[in-house]
This record gives C-alpha cells, sequence and structure tokens, in this order.
C-alpha cells in the first residue's frame, strides 16, 4: 500500500485521448511544499475500459442521467469498484477530486460517496472549475451541498495551487469553502507538471498541456473569462521555452498544447519564446511542436521575421478566433482586428506553412443578412488557403451567457426566452432562433461543398434539431442529455 498525503484524481468524463494536466500540476507543488502525492487519471482509465458497458458509462457520468433506469446500478457498481481499488492501493491523509467540468459532477459525487463508506475518516476535497453550474461566474452551491451531505470536507475555488498548501498546512485560507479566493500575479515560480504517476505511453496522443497565461487581454462581447480571471498575467517566454525542452526530454513527448485562452497576448513574451523553441529546434533531431489558440494579428502587430521563428518554433494546429466574416460584426464583438488584419494573417500563415483551426460564432445580434453573406464569401475566399485551414469549427448558434458584456450590457434590448440559445435582440428581430439554426445549416452546407473539413457537423445539427423541439415546445433550455425527449429526466446543466 502507497502512503501519501495527498492523492490527486482526474475523474470522468472529460473526452480527451490527452493526460489531464491539473492532477500533474498540484502534486509538483505538492511536492515543492515537501508534502507527498500520488496522481491516477480516472477518466482516461473509462475512456479505454473494455468494459461491456462503457457508452453507457461515459453517457451517464456525462450527464447524470439516462433513459434506462435499470442501469444506474451499473455505474454505481463500477464507481463502487474503483473506490475499492484505490483505498487498496493507496493510503492518503487527503484524496483531492480534480472536477474539470460539470460533466464531472456525477461521477465525483459517487466516488466520494463509496469512498466514504469504506473509509469514513478519509479527507475528500473537490476542486476545478466544474464545481460550478451555471458557467464561470456561478457560486458554490453544488459544491457546498456536497460538504452539507457530508460527501466532502472541503472544497477548493480556483488558485488550487496556493489553496491546496494552505490547507494542508492551516487546514483553512482564502479560497477552502468560500469564493474568497486571491488571484496569483506570479505565474512564472510554479513547478513543471509531475507526470511520473502517469503511464504517458498508453495514451493515443502523444501531447502534454503547458499553462503561459491565466485570463485575457481582450474582452470579447460573448465571453466571460474576465469575469473569473480579474488580470491577464502570463510567463517568460524563456521559462515556457525551458519547461517544454525540459519536459520533452524528461517524457519523450515532443507536441504541447496549450491550455491558454491565447498564446500571444504578450508579443513580447511570444517573441521570446519563439525565439528560444526557434534555436532549439535548430540543433536537435527531436523538433518540439506546439499548438493553442490564437488572436488574429496583421502583418505590423506579428511581423514577417515573427512568423518565419513561428513556423520553425514549431507552430502547428493554432486555434484562431475568426468568429465572423463581416469586419462589422466583430468590431461589435471587440475582437479588434480588421479584414486587412485577417487577409495579412492568413497569408503569413499559408505562406509558412502554419496550420489553422477557425472559431467560428454564427448568428451574433447585430449580425444582418449581408453579415452573413460576408461569411460565407470569406470563406470562398479562403478556398486557396484549404491546406492551413486544417478545420472549421462552426459550433450550433451563438448563446448569451451570464456574466458575458452582451448579457450585461444589452439585457434591456435582449429577450432571453427561456434558453441562452433563444434568445432575440429588438434592434435585428428577423434573426431569431430559427433564422440562425437556417443560416448555421447553410454555412455548414457550404463549407463541405466548398472542401473544408468540418468536424461535429452532424452532432451539432442533432443538438440544433433538438434545441428546437424544447423552444418550439415553449420550453426552458435546461438540459444537456440528447437521448430522451422527457425532458423531466434531464440532468439540469
Amino acid at each position: 500500500m502507497i502512503n501519501c498525503d495527498v492523492l490527486i484524481l482526474a475523474v470522468p468524463f472529460t473526452d480527451t485521448d490527452k493526460p489531464l494536466q491539473a492532477p500533474a500540476v498540484l502534486k509538483a507543488v505538492v511536492q515543492k511544499h515537501n508534502f507527498t502525492a500520488c496522481t491516477y487519471d480516472l477518466n482516461y482509465s473509462l475512456i479505454k475500459t473494455h468494459h461491456e458497458q462503457a457508452d453507457f458509462l461515459k453517457q451517464y457520468f456525462a450527464f447524470g442521467t439516462t433513459n434506462d433506469y435499470d442501469k444506474i446500478v451499473i455505474a454505481e457498481n463500477f464507481v463502487q469498484d474503483t473506490a475499492k481499488l484505490l483505498l487498496n492501493k493507496y493510503k492518503p491523509k487527503f484524496i483531492a477530486v480534480s472536477v474539470f467540468t460539470y460533466q464531472c459532477q456525477t461521477y465525483s459525487m459517487l466516488l466520494a460517496q463509496n469512498l466514504k463508506k469504506i473509509d469514513p475518516t478519509i479527507k475528500i476535497i473537490f476542486g476545478g472549475q466544474g464545481l460550478t453550474t451555471q458557467g464561470i461566474q456561478s457560486s458554490d452551491a453544488w459544491a457546498e451541498e456536497c460538504k452539507q451531505l457530508g460527501l466532502i470536507d472541503h472544497y477548493i475555488i480556483s488558485e488550487g495551487e496556493e489553496a491546496l498548501i494552505n490547507l494542508l498546512k492551516e487546514g483553512k485560507g482564502k479560497g477552502i469553502d468560500n469564493t474568497d479566493w486571491e488571484q496569483k500575479l506570479d505565474i512564472d515560480d510554479n513547478p513543471y507538471p509531475d507526470y511520473g504517476d502517469y503511464n504517458l505511453n498508453e495514451y493515443d496522443t502523444k501531447t502534454l498541456m503547458i499553462t503561459g497565461s491565466r485570463g485575457c487581454v481582450r474582452r470579447c462581447s460573448f465571453c466571460d473569462i474576465h469575469k473569473h480571471w480579474k488580470r491577464y498575467v502570463f510567463r517568460s517566454g524563456q521559462s515556457l521555452a525551458d519547461e517544454m525542452i525540459h519536459q520533452s526530454n524528461k517524457y519523450k513527448i515532443y507536441n504541447f498544447s496549450f491550455t491558454d485562452s491565447l498564446i500571444n497576448g504578450s508579443m513580447k513574451a511570444y517573441r521570446d519564446f519563439i525565439s528560444v523553441l526557434s534555436v532549439y529546434n535548430a540543433s536537435t533531431d527531436k523538433k518540439l511542436t506546439w499548438g493553442g489558440q490564437f488572436i488574429v494579428r496583421g502583418i505590423s502587430s506579428m511581423t514577417e521575421k515573427d512568423w518565419l521563428m513561428t513556423k520553425q518554433s514549431g507552430a502547428k494546429g493554432l486555434a484562431v478566433g475568426v468568429e465572423s466574416g463581416s469586419e462589422a460584426v466583430r468590431d461589435h464583438m471587440k475582437k479588434q482586428f480588421s479584414d486587412q488584419d485577417l487577409d495579412e494573417f492568413m497569408e503569413q500563415a499559408n505562406k509558412n506553412n502554419v496550420t489553422l483551426t477557425f472559431l467560428m460564432l454564427l448568428g451574433y445580434p447585430t449580425e444582418s443578412h449581408e453579415d452573413f453573406l460576408q461569411t460565407l464569401k470569406m470563406f470562398k475566399r479562403y478556398k486557396k488557403y484549404q491546406s492551413v485551414i486544417e478545420s472549421v469549427v462552426l459550433g450550433t448558434t451563438l448563446g448569451i451567457l451570464p456574466g458575458t458584456p452582451l448579457a450585461e450590457e444589452m439585457a434591456e434590448d435582449i429577450e432571453m426566452n427561456d434558453g441562452e440559445n433563444f434568445w432575440t435582440y429588438k434592434e435585428n428581430p428577423d434573426l431569431d432562433f430559427r433564422e440562425r439554426i437556417k443560416r448555421r445549416i447553410i454555412t455548414g452546407e457550404e463549407c463541405v461543398r466548398m472542401g473544408y473539413n468540418v468536424p461535429g457537423n452532424h452532432d451539432n445539427y442533432k443538438f440544433l434539431h433538438y434545441l428546437w423541439n424544447v423552444y418550439k415546445n415553449k420550453q426552458k433550455q435546461t438540459i444537456v442529455d440528447l437521448n430522451t425527449n422527457d425532458l423531466q429526466q434531464q440532468k439540469y446543466s
């Protein structure tokens, strides 16, 4: 049996074939402060399971509901067996559960319940963005309920690196069992994630996650990230390159994926980063590659030299928030780039063979029919760049989330109609939910016809069809499961 101060778990369900970063980050921090820690990726264990009911288990843990209630015992027994396995292998003082999204809540509660049944003295901590259930600025009601039910002893809201150490040392602190957390402004001194307990060879995608910043330099109207991270803080480019080089040598994995809202927020740090990696890649046979979310910048902001070093540093698969082909729509979104900036950006990406993913938002409140046509024209115009546009992510239609500038600054002019996707804008009444669905379907069909890769297109159509039935029947959009039409049996999102 392995003794440790804290056992840190990644739990289902997150649909990823990459090792989740949070346990590895927390293990490194815990060890830095002279505590002992072990990690276990239960999420990937489920993804790779040969259980005969694997599909049901993933669906049930993600959505917390099923249309066959006789099967619930299968999920309960699965988690019970996992709890026994953990406590037979480890003897921790604390078990810290990384609740990555709300889709990890069902499993987390079942696991905590079973752990407490086996060992009532075990101390359980929940942490992660999944503690909130209604968007990033939500309350801690679910976590507090878990605590009141006796399932957990503590929960941590954000900045877990600081709070977990305070909990281990003092048993209390900011962000522990409360929402009064403080943002860490210096993130250069965080230790590198420790994947020593992960069997990285088993993961289908050989990629390690890396974090270079928190927050965002933009304040896009549809995004609520600024409500969480009050300030944009970033690491030095040198420290990022050093981590990638160190981790690649240690784990023999050479591709990295940034968790940041954006990679090139600070151009000084970005230039330092790509400069170091360009030199490194030129001197090694094991060249590093990386990707993540990226801001569109014109040639005056991101020069030809920047682009050359971007290529040489190993950039690929950059996820670019293009959102719309209409400059007027993007201006209202506060995206802060023009059509000319986008054209220059695409020309340089193509010239340097840096691959991209387009992230789109269809059906923005101010989007006129002409704006919509401009988006279609943009895709037609950019067919010449299809060799570097790996995919176009269209999603469904724009949902207006609480805490976003759209929700707060246009509240008097927007009627939500019982659903984040069902809104109407009084200044653009023709753009109702039906029209937005129509534009989304047309865009998907046209992109496919023009030869673009549109991942998840069929699933998005399925979701829109489902939402349309909810909307048509004047029901509230509070469901996440598509497997039953009985709205009373749905899990609230």
